[in-house]
């Protein structure tokens, strides 16, 4: 049976790219009906994958959803995905992560190696950008990485 991984905070990117990324992967993306279901499937999956595009299906901010998230399982492993490379989004992570008290590492497929020991614990999040899994290379890269921080 597939691994369960939670699309958060779904946009049309994630939807279009990442849940037949995750696919392919041997995982089983998962969307919430709005806002309510959202702690339930957290709990019940093995990651999350949230959104920085600036809308959403659920209705949520990504401050929002990842409080939400943390507090429903605070162990659960992170992945942020985005349309734009790491460093356009650094800040903002960051920012994000002292507020909601997400401690730990942000990584990027664009920078990072399988070896990080960041990868697969709370105290590590992942980025993923769309060039991430367009580029043949990086796609192969990021599932790697994905493997090891959704274990």
């Amino acid at each position: 049976m597939p691994r369960q991984i939670l699309l958060a905070r779904p946009h049309p990117f994630i939807v279009a790219e990442m849940k037949p990324f995750l696919d392919t992967h041997g995982y089983a993306a998962l969307k919430p009906e709005g806002a309510q279901t959202l702690d339930a499937l957290a709990r019940a999956c093995a990651g999350a994958v949230i959104s920085l595009a600036v809308t959403s299906s659920t209705g949520l901010e990504v401050d929002e959803v990842l409080k939400r998230v943390r507090v429903a399982a605070p162990k659960l492993p992170l992945v942020f995905a985005g349309l734009l490379p790491f460093e356009k989004y650094q800040q903002t992570l960051e920012r994000l992560a002292q507020q909601t008290g997400v401690a730990g590492e942000g990584l990027a497929v664009s920078t990072e190696t399988e070896t990080n020991k960041a990868l697969g614990s709370p105290e590590g999040w992942l980025y993923v950008s769309k060039d991430d899994l367009l580029d043949p290379t990086s796609r192969e890269l990021a599932a790697r990485l994905l493997k090891r921080h959704f274990r």
